[in-house]
């Protein structure tokens, strides 16, 4: 295939579904995380929950961006 038939392609493909991790278990992991952390809490676990909580915004930004790129808004 050429490169302009190519880029044609790209630009007008539909946009691919995004990608969502399985948001009820990363729910569940952090749901345990804090209980640990709320029962035995220490400063190693301090950081490492909050690595994972910053972890999973990231993750649901990516989604909020791939739902806006194919033109998704419910709200």
């Amino acid at each position: 295939m050429n490169a302009p038939v190519a880029l044609l392609k790209a630009l007008y493909a539909p946009a691919p579904v995004p990608t969502v991790p399985n948001l009820h278990e990363l729910a569940d992991s952090l749901q345990r995380q804090l209980i640990a952390l709320s029962d035995d809490p220490s400063p190693q676990q301090c950081e490492a929950v909050a690595g994972n909580l910053d972890g999973a915004r990231r993750a649901v930004l990516r989604i909020r961006e791939q739902l806006m790129a194919r033109g998704g808004s419910h709200g």
